[in-house]
C-alpha cells in the first residue's frame, strides 16, 4: 500500500501542469476569439443606441470586444467600442463634423 501511494504521488509530481491562459487587455481569457464574448451584436447595438448612435453603419468583434461606427441624431459620425463580456463601453468617440 505504501509503494501505490508513493507511486501515485510520484505519478503526480510528474503529470503536466495545466496551461493558464493570459487575460487580455479587456480582461477576457484567450485573447480575441470568441470564447469571451457573450454579449450579442444585438445587445451591443442597444448599448450603442443608449450612448447616442441612432444608425448603425459598420459592426465587428474584434479582440473581445464589439467595434460599431455609426451616426448620431444630429448627423455626426461615432465610434464606440464595447466589451464583450461585460457590455461596458471600452471608447467613444464622435467626430465634430457633420460626416454622416
Amino acid at each position: 500500500m505504501k509503494a501505490l501511494m508513493t507511486s501515485l504521488a510520484l505519478l503526480a509530481l510528474a503529470a503536466p501542469a495545466p496551461i493558464a491562459l493570459a487575460d487580455d487587455e479587456y480582461g477576457l481569457r484567450g485573447g480575441g476569439g470568441t470564447g469571451g464574448v457573450t454579449i450579442s451584436r444585438e445587445e451591443a447595438v442597444r448599448i450603442a443606441r443608449a450612448e447616442g448612435m441612432t444608425r448603425v453603419k459598420e459592426i465587428e468583434r474584434d479582440d473581445g470586444k464589439w467595434e460599431l461606427e455609426g451616426c448620431t441624431r444630429n448627423g455626426r459620425e461615432i465610434e464606440i467600442d464595447i466589451h464583450g463580456r461585460t457590455g461596458a463601453v471600452l471608447d467613444l468617440e464622435i467626430d465634430e463634423d457633420d460626416d454622416c
